[in-house]
């Protein structure tokens, strides 16, 4: 059977459900509500859904539109006037209520016990009925130190335990590029992540994104800059977007394609340890400039180049770290967007920090379609990204349909909108490089000849030189 392409909208009275057939057998179509469950049956087509309101059973009206090959299937609220929440969460509307779970490390951890079978004596005593009439206050001490002829022999000491640095969606992966060809591991930028420790991680990244910076490619991109003004002037599509759900034609959300992919994604839900869901709404961040720098840089045409680029721009799809802040982690963003794209410019990043604003504004439907779009770059790339799809992306296009919208909004008014990155919060010295050139520009104008390079770095080194004098002072 096939799950067919569908569309909910919605208006004072009614719920319509749009089914897309184009193959059907329309002679043997059949249609059934039961518990706010919707049926849908026409060969080779098959769709249930799970309803987010009351409707009336007996009252559904079902017309096929030929000229579209389309089922509406039209329904009566029984409230009036009630608006039915996530009618574009397509996936939830597949998942049967009490299935939005995953396994956690520990129950994955416990997925290696023999399972019981056929043979299983109930009669024996298992490992856990044992242990539970073992006395388990034996004494404990700590042996002396042993007397030998070759002198005094401490007692061993236990070596340090490595905690294993954690990653992908909600921080439930460790130990996943050990067994992976070099192919798969060249795909992020720190070698042997899994023995490192998280620390380490976090300041190695760092180190890697202060040695990428160029200042002569920042400073030719601050001077001669038509393109990145082209750039900046791009509309994209999270503009001018309407910010509430009611009398909304949802189906216009999302394209064909998008729907198709809804359709398919896992139907489970992600449960978030405590601990890491403030670490799981900042990758969401990361993930969210990572995009918005690249729709704008392709004006809205994803090229090649495009997985490329969103994987570079975020600390967790690069390098597997995951930040302790949301503004932590855009400001992460924001200096890797100075280092390694084509376009290194501070006002164009500045930009993507609103559109990142922006898009958490519009809620949980604009997260998905970033999130599709990046699923789609990783999917179609030839140079293993795929393993990021499934380290994050897909897990997060499941989450963020379950959540709440308030949970988006909550995130946005304490962490998102708050963020405002200064120069200086970089490390990276613009503010001195920037005024090394405008020195040598001035020298220049004034008749001296015409900088170099060296001149530039000359005076760069000139000026952090008095700026630590100062610090000393």
């Amino acid at each position: 059977m096939l799950t067919p392409r569908f569309t909910l909208s919605q208006n004072e009275r009614h719920l319509i459900v749009h089914i897309r057939v184009p193959f059907a057998k329309i002679s043997e179509t059949e249609v059934e509500v039961v518990s706010n469950e919707l049926y849908f049956y026409s060969k080779p087509y098959h769709l249930r859904l799970y309803l987010t309101g009351d409707v009336v059973e007996e009252d559904v009206e079902t017309d096929y539109q030929a000229a579209e090959a389309t089922f509406d299937i039209r329904m009566r609220k029984k409230a009036p006037g009630t608006h039915f929440p996530d009618l574009e969460m397509i996936t939830k509307l597949l998942t049967p209520p009490g299935s939005w779970r995953i396994k956690t490390i520990e129950e994955l951890d416990a997925a290696f016990v023999t399972p019981v079978t056929e043979n299983y004596d109930p009669t024996k005593e298992s490992v856990a009925s044992i242990a539970a009439g073992f006395d388990w206050h034996y004494p404990q001490t700590i042996p002396p130190a042993l007397e030998t002829d070759g002198g005094t022999v401490q007692p061993p000491t236990s070596a340090p335990v490595h905690v294993p640095h954690k990653y992908g969606f909600g921080l439930q992966q460790s130990g996943v590029f050990h067994g992976l060809t070099e192919e798969l591991r060249m795909v992020i930028d720190i070698k042997d992540v899994d023995s490192l420790s998280s620390e380490e991680v976090h300041a190695i990244r760092e180190k890697i994104e202060l040695e990428a910076f160029d200042p002569d490619h920042y400073l030719a991109d601050m001077f001669c800059n038509e393109e990145i003004h082209e750039v900046m002037d791009y509309k994209p599509w999270w503009k001018d977007q309407p910010t509430s759900p009611v009398d909304v034609a949802l189906h216009g959300r999302y394209t064909e394609e998008e729907l198709d992919i809804l359709k398919e994604l896992p139907r489970q839900h992600l449960h978030v340890h405590p601990e890491n869901l403030r670490a799981t709404w900042n990758t969401l961040a990361e993930l969210v400039f990572s995009f918005a720098y690249d729709h704008r840089i392709t004006l809205g045409e994803p090229t090649v180049e495009s997985s490329w680029t969103v994987a570079k721009l975020s600390p967790a799809l690069s390098c597997l770290d995951s930040l302790p802040s949301a503004e932590a982690a855009l400001l992460s963003c924001f200096r890797r967007s100075l280092c390694f794209p084509l376009y290194r410019n501070f006002e164009l990043a500045t930009l993507v920090v609103k559109d990142v604003q922006a898009i958490f504004g519009l809620g949980r439907w604009a997260l998905l379609k970033c999130l599709l779009a990046i699923r789609k770059m990783f999917g179609s790339t030839q140079e293993n990204r795929y393993i990021l799809n499934d380290l994050y992306i897909i897990s997060y296009c499941v989450w963020i349909q379950n959540i709440d919208e308030k949970e988006v909004a909550d995130f946005l008014t304490r962490e998102v909108a708050k963020v405002k990155v200064e120069k200086d919060q970089l490390k990276l010295d613009l503010e001195e490089t920037e005024a090394a050139a405008y020195l040598a520009m001035k020298e220049e104008k004034e008749g001296a000849t015409k900088p170099r390079v060296a001149d530039l770095e000359e005076e760069i080194a000139k000026l952090k030189m008095t700026a630590a004098d100062s610090d000393d002072e």
